[in-house]
């Protein structure tokens, strides 16, 4: 199977973010909206388990993209010291490489969050 072009992984990303957080957010504003002042023990449980795993895919996210950018970071400098004038070259690619892998985590949660409140009822 051809890959895809190595610009579009981070819209890749973006779309699957897109296309997942709409149903995962329109589940839980049901059951908000529904459960009223005083929050059923199902309830409380999903409200604290998306705030676990929001705190969980952003810290994920922010170390990769630490550590992906410290990547680039490096090769940028050894391409600079191998040809000052070709060093920028190959950076549109590392970005969107360290975008596209810095959004993994999330979209990996909501996607999975989609297809796991998907089989629930509201």
């Amino acid at each position: 199977m051809a890959q895809s072009p190595i610009l579009y992984r981070t819209a890749s990303e973006l779309l699957g973010i897109s296309m997942a957080a709409p149903q995962v957010i329109q589940h839980r504003l049901t059951r908000m909206a529904l459960s009223g002042p005083v929050l059923s023990a199902r309830d409380q449980q999903e409200f604290t388990r998306m705030v676990q795993e929001k705190q969980a895919a952003f810290s994920q996210a922010w170390w990769t993209m630490g550590a992906e950018m410290f990547t680039v970071q490096q090769q940028m400098c050894q391409a600079w010291l191998q040809n000052p004038w070709a060093a920028g070259r190959n950076l549109p690619a590392a970005m969107d490489k360290a975008a596209a892998k810095s959004l993994a985590p999330i979209r990996r949660k909501a996607q999975a969050n989609a297809k796991r409140l998907s089989k629930t009822s509201v």
